[in-house]
C-alpha cells in the first residue's frame, strides 16, 4: 500500500471514529469487570438474560417485566426492539443502564438510584434501555442492514450516526415516561433547569443567538441542562406537533441513505418541513410560553447566603452545627464538593473538609458528621460500593475516616449515639441495621430510598418505593408498617425530629418541603417557591432547606412554626404544574404490572435456567474490518496504522476478554499478521500478543575508522521473516479515598522475537576499534523481561479543570534479557507532579526522568551496544532511535491555562467549547560513543500548543473531544509540528 493511500485511509477511519465519538465512548472500549462469581442465563424467543446467581430473583423479575413491555416498547416506529441479551452487575451503586455495540448487548447496573422517582428502578430501566433497543432495530434496516453483513456489528454502529444521541435519549426518557403514572419527564425537577433560564436559546444579555450549539453540547462557564432534558423536551413537543414519532421516518430515512450528509436534517426538511433549529426555537417558545402564563411565586424561605455570577453553585442538605453555624456541602464549577461551615448572620462560610462523590445525604450528631461515599473496589471496575463515611468536626484538622459498612445507604444518628443506616445486598433486598442488629428486611421488588430517626416517637422511619409507588412506613417488630398511603408521589431526602417527619415532595407539581405530624396523621406543605426548594432539615424552631435559581442551589431558612403550614390531601398523583399537556401514547402502564409468586413460579417453569460457562463464551467475534489495524492502539493510544487486509475483532458478554486477529499487507513489509488477547476477570490484567510478519529486528554494531574516522557497521544477512511473541500480567490497584484517588500498579512482562542480536563474544579489538566488525555475525533470538510500578495519586477535577490541581506520578521500571548476559539491563525512573497555576484553572506539570544500562557487554569507552530503550520523556521534535540509555536525563515542563471560551463555531457542525493555550519546554542528557571515547550530548526543545475543546454535529458535553495543534523547535534546528486528536474514551 502506498503513503498516500494510507494517509487517506487514516484519515477517513480518524473522521468516522470523531463523529461517532459518543457512541465510541460507549461501545468500543471493555466496559469493566465484576467480581469473580458464577453466572446463570436464560433464553426466551426475544431476550436472553445473563445474571450472577446472586441476582437471581432480580433477573426473574426483569425477565419479566421485559417480556411483559416488548409489545408496546417499540410504539410509533416500524419495527420492535431487536433481538439482544440482557447483562445484569448487581454490585455496582452507581445505577445506569447502558445498550451497546460491539457486542451487541444491554447493560443493567440494577442497583436502584438513590434519588429516584415513583416508579421501582427496575421498571425504570426496562422501560427506558429497551427502547433504545427498539430504535437500533430501525437503524439497522436499509444500507446500513447490507454494512453489518459485511462489517459484522461494526457496520450496525453506522446507523447510529442517522439519528442524534440527544433525540436517542429523549425519545427513551418519553418511553420511560409514557410506561408510568407519572414518570420521569413529568418530575418538576426535569424541566427546572429551563424553567429558571427565561429565554432559552438567549444569550446572558438576553438576546436570541443563532447558533444554538451550547444547548446541545454543554458549556464550561454556564451550566446547560443535559441531552436527556433536551432530548426530552423536543421528542415531546414533536409528538403533539405533528401527531407521530417523527423518528421513525428519520431513522428509516437515515438508514437507507447513510451516504447522504446531515441525514437527519434532509429527513426533517422532507417529511415534516423542519428542522432541528427550527425544531429547537419552537419547542422552547411554546414552553416559555406556557411556563410565563403559571402563577410567578416568590420563596417563602430566606436564603442565607448569595450565589457569585459567572459560576454555577450547588449547596446541598444544609443542617445546624450549634446555634451559630450551618454546615452544607458545597459544589461548583470552580473547585470539586466540599464541606463547609456558613455563619447564618453574615453569610460567610469557611471549609471543612474536601470529600469524594456523596452517595447518600449526611446525618449530624454534636460534633460527629456521618455520610455514605462511593468507593470503587480495589480491582473491578464493576464493584463501586457505598462507604460509611464519619468526619469528627471538633478536630483540629478534620479529616473524613471510613467505617462500618461499605453496602450503606441513608445513615442516620439514633438515641443514645447510635448509628442506624440502610444496606443492599446484590439480591435486590434491603436490611435497616443499627450497629450490628438487623432490625428488618425487605422483601423483592421493595426499594428503600431514606431513612430516619424521630427522637419523640423513638423510632425509625423509611422511604418506601414498590409497584404501588412511593410511602412513608415505620421500622416495627422486623417490619415496615405504612405511615401513608401508597401514591406515584415523589418523595425524598427523609429526616425526623419532634414527633415530625421532613421530607421533599411533588404533590403541589413543584418540589416542596412537606411535614408528616405522627400524632396526627396529617400532611403539610411548609413551603412554596419559584422554581423548587429542597432537602429541609429541622433546626430547632426553624427549618433548613436549598432553594433553585439559574444560578445553583442556596441554603435557605424558614420558621418552622404552625402558622406556616398548608395541609395537603392525599392523592394518588401529583398536580401536574409544570408540564404542557401532551397527549400520551397507547402503551402498557408498568405501574399495572405486578411480578407475584405465581408468576415466578410460571415463568421458571417455561424458561429454565443454565449455567453460563465463562470459559466457552470468552471468544466473541461480533465485527470484523476490510483493512488491518489495531484496535486496541486506536483505543488506547489514538494511532490508527492501516494495511491492506482484514481485522476480526472479539469481546464477550461480561466484558473481562477483549481480542483482534488481523491480516495485512504493504509493500515494504510483505504479509503480516498480528494478533492480541486482554483478560480481566481475575483483577489481574493478562495481555498475549503475537505478530508475524515484516523485516526481522537487528541489534548491530558499528565502530569507526581510525584512519578516516568514518562510522562502520556491521554487515548484516539478509532478514528473515519476523516473528514476536509476548506475554503481560498487571496488576492495578484503585484506592479511592474521598477527595484522592491513588493507584498502585505492578506489572511484569516477557517477550520473546527472533531478532538477530550481534554476537559480540566474536569480536576483536585492534588499536581502539573493532577490526573484524564485519565478520562479527549474529545470534537469534531475543528475550526480553520486565517489572515496573507506577504510585499515582491525583485530587478530583472540578468541572473547569482539565488537570488536577494537585497530583503525582512516582515509576519504576527493570528490564533485562534472561538468556544472554551479553545484553545491558536497563534501569528506569520517572516522576511527575501537578500544582496549581497562577490563576485557577492553570496547571503547571513538571515531569523527570533517568534511566541507563548496566552490566553486559562494553566498549573500551564504557558504551553498552547491546542494550534497551525506554521511550518515556523524549523531548519533543525527537525520536527514541536519537538517544542512548546511558546516563539518560529528561525533564519537562508544561503550563497550560484556558484562553476563552467561543461557544460558537460552525452551526450544526463544530462547537468550539474552550480554547487552551500550553507553552512547555524539554530538556535531555546522554553519554553517546564518540570515536574512541564517550560524549555527553545535550538537547532540548521549546514551544507551545493551542488545545481545542470541540465538540462536533452537536455532540453532547461527554462527548467533547480535543484537537492539539503543536509546535515545537528542537536544538537540532528546524520546527516539529503535529496534530493531535483526543478522543474522549
Amino acid at each position: 500500500m502506498n503513503n498516500p493511500f494510507r494517509h487517506r485511509l487514516r484519515l477517513v477511519l480518524s473522521a468516522l471514529l470523531l463523529l461517532a465519538a459518543p457512541r465510541v465512548a460507549a461501545q468500543y472500549y471493555t466496559w469493566g469487570s465484576d467480581q469473580p462469581m458464577k453466572w446463570s442465563t436464560v433464553r426466551t424467543s426475544d431476550v436472553r438474560m445473563i445474571y450472577p446467581d446472586t441476582a437471581a430473583q432480580l433477573a426473574r423479575r426483569t425477565l419479566f417485566y421485559v417480556r411483559m413491555a416488548q409489545p408496546a416498547i417499540g410504539y410509533g416506529f416500524a419495527y420492535g426492539p431487536m433481538r439482544i441479551p440482557f447483562v445484569m452487575h448487581p454490585g455496582n451503586f452507581r445505577s445506569n443502564g447502558l445498550v451497546m455495540y460491539l457486542p451487541k448487548r444491554v447493560e443493567f447496573l440494577s442497583s436502584p438510584a438513590v434519588e429516584s422517582y415513583s416508579m421501582p428502578w427496575c421498571k425504570q430501566l426496562v422501560a427506558h434501555e429497551y427502547r433504545h433497543a427498539a430504535q437500533y432495530n430501525n437503524l439497522d434496516r436499509g444500507v446500513i442492514r447490507v454494512l453489518s453483513y459485511l462489517l459484522g456489528q461494526q457496520g450496525s454502529t453506522v446507523g447510529l450516526l442517522c439519528m442524534p444521541i440527544w433525540a436517542m435519549e429523549g425519545d427513551a426518557v418519553m418511553s420511560e415516561t409514557m410506561m408510568s403514572s407519572f414518570g420521569r419527564g413529568l418530575q418538576p425537577s426535569f424541566s427546572m433547569g429551563y424553567r429558571a433560564m427565561g429565554r432559552v436559546g438567549a444569550d446572558r444579555r438576553g438576546r436570541l443567538r443563532r447558533n444554538v450549539d451550547k444547548w446541545f453540547c454543554g458549556s464550561y462557564r454556564d451550566y446547560v441542562p443535559d441531552h436527556y432534558e433536551l432530548g426530552y423536551q423536543l421528542c415531546s413537543y414533536a409528538w403533539e406537533r405533528y401527531g407521530e414519532n417523527v423518528w421513525d421516518k428519520v431513522a428509516r430515512f437515515g438508514s437507507r441513505n447513510p451516504y447522504m450528509l446531515a441525514t437527519t436534517r434532509i429527513a426533517l426538511e422532507k417529511y415534516y418541513d423542519t428542522n432541528v433549529s427550527k425544531l429547537f426555537r419552537e419547542t422552547f417558545d411554546a414552553l416559555h410560553r406556557f411556563w410565563g402564563a403559571l402563577p410567578d411565586t416568590e420563596d417563602s424561605a430566606r436564603t442565607l447566603c448569595e450565589l457569585p455570577d459567572g459560576d454555577y453553585t450547588r449547596y446541598r442538605w444544609p443542617l445546624p452545627l450549634g446555634d451559630s453555624l450551618v454546615v452544607a456541602l458545597r459544589s461548583d464549577y470552580a473547585a470539586p464538593a466540599r464541606f463547609v461551615a456558613i455563619d447564618p448572620r453574615t453569610g460567610r462560610e469557611r471549609t471543612v473538609a474536601r470529600v469524594g462523590d456523596l452517595s447518600s445525604r449526611p446525618t449530624l450528631d454534636g460534633g460527629r458528621l456521618v455520610w455514605t461515599e462511593y468507593r470503587r473496589s480495589a480491582l473491578f471496575e464493576q464493584r463501586v460500593r457505598s462507604q460509611l463515611v464519619e468526619l469528627d468536626l471538633t478536630a483540629r484538622r478534620p479529616r473524613p475516616r471510613a467505617f462500618g459498612s461499605a453496602d450503606a445507604l441513608y445513615a442516620t444518628w439514633t438515641s443514645g449515639g447510635r448509628l442506624a443506616w440502610v444496606e443492599y445486598a446484590p439480591d435486590g433486598r434491603y436490611a435497616v441495621r443499627r450497629g450490628g442488629e438487623t432490625l428488618c428486611r425487605t422483601e423483592p421488588g421493595c426499594e428503600l430510598h431514606g431513612l430516619a430517626w424521630d427522637d419523640a416517637s423513638q423510632a425509625l422511619y423509611a422511604l418506601v418505593t414498590d409497584d404501588g409507588g412511593m410511602h412513608i412506613a415505620r421500622v416495627e417488630r422486623g417490619e415496615l408498617r405504612p405511615v401513608t398511603r401508597r401514591a406515584y408521589v415523589t418523595l425524598s431526602h427523609l429526616r425526623a425530629a419532634g414527633g415530625r417527619l421532613y421530607f421533599g415532595s411533588i404533590a403541589s407539581g413543584k418540589d416542596e418541603a412537606h411535614c408528616l405530624d405522627l400524632a396526627s396523621g396529617r400532611e403539610y406543605r411548609l413551603t412554596q417557591s419559584r422554581y423548587g426548594a429542597f432537602e429541609p432539615a429541622p433546626a430547632g424552631d426553624s427549618l433548613l432547606l436549598t432553594l433553585y435559581d439559574a444560578r445553583g442551589y442556596r441554603v435557605a431558612v424558614r420558621p418552622a412554626s404552625d402558622s406556616v403550614l398548608c395541609e395537603v390531601e392525599p392523592a394518588a398523583l401529583p398536580r401536574n404544574l409544570v408540564n404542557p399537556p401532551r397527549r400520551r401514547w397507547d402503551v402498557l402502564n408498568l405501574d399495572s404490572v405486578h411480578f407475584s409468586p405465581s408468576v415466578a413460579a410460571r415463568q421458571e417453569r417455561a424458561f429454565r435456567p443454565r449455567r453460563y460457562r465463562k470459559v466457552p463464551n470468552l471468544v466473541n467475534v461480533h465485527s470484523w474490518m476490510p483493512v488491518a489495524f489495531n484496535p486496541f492502539d486506536a483505543v488506547d493510544e489514538h494511532r490508527i496504522e492501516l494495511n491492506f487486509g482484514a481485522t476480526l475483532l472479539s469481546q464477550n458478554l461480561l466484558s473481562n476478554t477483549e481480542a483482534f486477529v488481523s491480516y495485512g499487507w504493504n509493500r515494504a513489509e510483505g504479509s503480516l499478521v498480528r494478533s492480541a488477547v486482554r483478560y480481566f476477570g481475575l483483577g489481574v490484567r493478562f495481555d498475549f500478543d503475537l505478530d508475524y510478519g515484516g523485516n526481522q529486528l537487528f541489534y548491530a554494531l558499528s565502530s569507526y575508522d581510525p584512519v578516516t574516522g568514518n562510522p562502520v557497521y556491521q554487515a548484516r544477512p539478509a532478514p528473515d521473516r519476523y516473528f514476536s511473541t509476548g506475554l503481560s500480567a498487571s496488576l492495578p490497584l484503585c484506592f479511592q479515598r474521598g477527595y484522592r484517588t491513588r493507584w498502585l500498579t505492578l506489572a511484569a512482562g516477557w517477550n520473546y522475537s527472533n531478532g538477530m542480536v550481534a554476537d559480540v563474544e566474536r569480536i576483536e579489538w585492534t588499536g581502539g576499534s573493532i577490526s573484524n566488525i564485519q565478520h562479527v555475525g549474529f545470534r537469534e533470538g531475543l528475550h526480553k523481561l520486565s517489572f515496573d510500578v507506577t504510585f499515582t495519586d491525583r485530587t478530583r477535577l472540578a468541572h473547569r479543570d482539565f488537570a488536577p490541581r494537585l497530583g503525582y506520578t512516582l515509576a519504576a521500571g527493570y528490564t533485562f534479557n534472561p538468556a544472554n548476559g551479553r545484553f545491558s539491563d536497563l534501569i528506569s525512573l520517572y516522576g511527575q507532579l501537578y500544582l496549581p497555576g497562577a490563576a485557577p484553572h492553570h496547571s503547571l506539570r513538571l515531569a523527570s526522568t533517568y534511566q541507563t544500562s548496566v552490566g553486559g557487554y562494553q566498549f573500551p569507552s564504557g558504551y553498552a551496544p547491546l542494550s534497551y530503550r525506554s521511550s518515556r520523556l523524549i523531548p519533543r521534535g525527537f525520536t527514541s532511535a536519537e538517544i542512548v540509555s546511558n546516563g539518560y536525563f529528561a525533564a519537562r515542563v508544561d503550563y497550560q491555562l484556558p484562553l476563552c471560551y467561543p461557544e460558537g463555531g460552525i452551526g450544526s457542525v463544530l462547537y468550539f467549547k474552550r480554547i487552551r493555550l500550553g507553552l512547555g519546554g524539554d530538556y535531555a542528557q546522554f553519554r553517546r560513543p564518540d570515536g574512541a571515547g564517550m560524549d555527553r550530548r545535550r538537547i532540548w526543545s521549546a514551544g507551545g500548543e493551542l488545545v481545542f475543546d470541540i465538540n462536533v454535529f452537536r455532540q453532547p458535553a461527554s462527548a467533547t473531544s480535543t484537537v492539539r495543534l503543536s509546535m515545537y523547535r528542537p536544538s537540532t534546528g528546524g520546527v516539529d509540528v503535529s496534530v493531535a486528536l483526543g478522543l474522549p474514551f
